[in-house]
Order: structure tokens, then C-alpha cells, then sequence
């Protein structure tokens, strides 16, 4: 079978779930548009002057710290920067995030939901020309869906779904934990885009989370490590050369 990619997936505002992409333009050492542009803050974290470029996720609501988010479902408009959050299927509230007012219409909501759960009212925060991913480079997320069915198969002996890891680009049609061959530097190929490989994505606590029911339900990272001897799933790619992506491309590494 031929390695190819199945879906294109950001995440407009990190710890929130991720929304799907028809196609995307790829522009060189950059990640996608609008990934991660946004993060969401509590009142005590920061002050609006002093979040001034990338900071660490621990600084911010995250699966990991607040699993309550996993509730959530999230519609995104790009050409009006206007986030909608979705419970149970159903609109709760929605905001542009490039304005004061919508951004408070969605604190507002996430003041209520979390009051529980987290101390201070969130605060939406985001710096211009800014990704607020795991890594400060312009790195994309590759995962690939045969090595998630393995581990889920052999590993987890459960289904797992490809979501706990929050990847930009999901390909499948690749043997299992081949990506992890990928060396340094090494150039793939997706559509008429090309990437170099950086290195395999580390897991952490924040994959435990189920997506659906935000409960920590399996122990991703000690499984990977008794079953395969690491804690990686996914790979990091850096654009090159631009191009256009779309579901059904071919995956090709050099």
C-alpha cells in the first residue's frame, strides 16, 4: 500500500480539540495557519504585556493540567478568527478571538466550566506571528495510524484513538513505527510539499487523556516504554519547500 496522508488537522487554540482541514498551504519553516495561535491563560499565569513570544505549555490550560477541555467541541473560522465551543453537540458560545468582546464572550464560559478546576479566570492570549506548539521551531506533527493501531493492538490491547496525540498531519498506508527510521534531516516528500525529518515526538502525561470522555484512561507513556522501549509516537517534520496539502496525497521519505 502506499503511504499517504488521511487528514490535515490544527488546533486554533492550544488544550482545545482539533478541527479539520480541506486542503493546506504549506510555507517554508513555518507550521500550519493558525496552529496553536492561541493559548488560554489563567489570570495569575501572565499579564497581557508579558507574554511577548513562545512559552512552555506548562505555563498554559492544557489536557494535561485541566482534562475538563476534552469536554469540549470547537468549530473555527480563520477568515473571521471566531472560535465556537460546542458541549454535547450543542453551541454554548462563540467569539472572534482577534477582539476584546469575543474573546470575553469565551472567557466567560471557560470562567464557569473551569471554576471547579482551575484557580483564576482564564484568559485567552495569543502574540503576533507566534505558535504556541509543544517545540518553539516551526515544527509539523506527523503520526502515523499504523503505528497507533499497533500499540492499541499489541501494546494498550484496547482501541486508541489517533486523537491523544494531537498530530497536524496523519498518514497512514506506512508500516508501523517505520517513521521512527526516518534519520535527521532526512526529506519526505507529501504532495508537492517537501519536509525534512527533525526527530520522534516524546509523549507525555497529557496523552492518558481519553478525547472523548476526559477521563485518564491509559497510561500511554509507561506503555510505550514497557512495550516498545521509548515513549515516542509521531514524528516532527520542518517545511522546506512550500506546496499544497491535501488528503489523499502520496507520503514519500527519500
Amino acid at each position: 500500500m502506499t503511504a499517504h496522508l488521511t487528514a490535515i488537522k490544527r488546533y486554533p487554540v492550544k488544550g482545545l480539540r482539533g478541527i479539520d482541514m480541506i486542503d493546506a498551504t504549506i510555507t517554508p519553516h513555518q507550521i500550519l495557519a493558525d496552529d496553536r495561535r492561541f493559548v488560554i491563560a489563567t489570570s495569575g499565569s501572565f499579564e497581557q504585556e508579558q507574554l511577548e513570544g513562545w512559552a512552555r505549555k506548562s505555563n498554559f490550560l492544557q489536557l494535561v493540567n485541566t482534562p475538563k477541555l476534552a469536554e469540549l467541541g470547537i468549530e473555527y473560522d480563520d477568515a473571521t478568527c471566531s472560535l465556537t465551543i460546542l458541549r454535547n453537540g450543542r453551541t454554548i458560545c462563540k467569539g472572534a478571538l482577534d477582539t476584546p468582546m469575543g474573546r470575553t464572550v469565551i472567557e466567560d464560559f471557560l470562567t464557569a466550566f473551569l471554576k471547579n478546576d482551575i484557580a483564576g479566570r482564564p484568559k485567552i492570549m495569543s502574540v503576533p506571528d507566534i505558535a504556541f506548539s509543544d517545540m518553539e521551531q516551526p515544527y509539523i506533527s506527523v503520526i502515523n495510524l499504523a503505528s497507533v493501531r499497533d500499540f492499541g493492538d499489541r501494546i494498550a490491547r484496547q482501541d486508541v484513538d489517533p486523537m491523544r496525540f494531537r498530530g497536524n498531519l496523519l498518514i497512514d498506508g506506512l508500516p508501523a513505527w517505520q517513521e521512527l527510521d526516518w534519520t535527521e534531516g532526512q526529506i519526505v516528500k507529501i504532495g508537492d510539499a517537501t519536509f525534512r525529518a527533525i526527530h520522534p515526538i516524546t509523549r507525555c502525561k497529557a496523552t492518558t487523556i481519553n478525547p472523548d470522555t476526559a477521563i485518564s484512561d491509559i497510561n500511554v507513556p509507561r506503555l510505550l516504554h514497557t512495550g516498545m522501549n521509548h515513549l515516542f509516537m509521531g514524528m516532527y517534520l520542518e517545511a522546506t519547500d512550500g506546496g499544497t496539502l491535501k488528503p489523499g496525497d502520496t507520503v514519500i521519505a527519500a
